[in-house]
């Protein structure tokens, strides 16, 4: 049962990340650590 509500509850955060960024939660991911991956080779 507690699969079940972590499941509703992500694609809950999902679907709000959706209407406000227009990333999926993966793909928001992605992009952060794109960003910061590419920010530490900066800095050096």
């Amino acid at each position: 049962m507690g699969t079940i509500i972590g499941l509703v509850i992500l694609a809950a955060i999902d679907w709000y990340l959706v209407r406000k960024t227009g990333l999926h939660i993966h793909q928001l991911i992605s992009k952060k650590y794109a960003e910061y991956s590419s920010g530490k080779k900066h800095n050096k």
